[in-house]
């Protein structure tokens, strides 16, 4: 305990004696605390969101009304297959790639549950 009050008390002292190191200490990591905290968020936007409906049923066009009206995703464009999805994906024009099975509303239906891939 004597050894880490030595240690801050000689700190101190440093500090004290070199002016130079009161702005460096504390006005730049205020500053960065200041212009940062509005950079950093972990909210994400503007998802490139695309599908693949296999279903074609009033639920799965349900699901994807969802996503169109949800501002957190850019509804892209609809796949007929996953090699084409995909392709897009490697590009970089998609991020998201939903696809909905068949029978997705009847086992909705049915099971309550149904499986997706994302």
């Amino acid at each position: 305990m004597k050894t880490i009050l030595f240690i801050i008390q000689k700190e101190f002292k440093q500090i004290f004696r070199n002016k130079s190191m009161l702005p460096i200490i504390f006005i730049l990591p205020l500053m960065q605390l200041i212009i940062l905290s509005n950079a950093a968020s972990f909210e994400v936007k503007n998802i490139k969101f695309s599908y693949i409906d296999h279903d074609r049923s009033a639920a799965s066009r349900e699901l994807i009304s969802k996503f169109q009206a949800s501002n957190y995703f850019d509804i892209i464009s609809e796949f007929q297959s996953k090699k084409q999805a995909n392709l897009q994906m490697q590009k970089g024009n998609v991020d998201v790639i939903l696809e909905i099975p068949i029978h997705f509303e009847r086992n909705l239906i049915k099971q309550q549950n149904t499986n997706l891939s994302v």
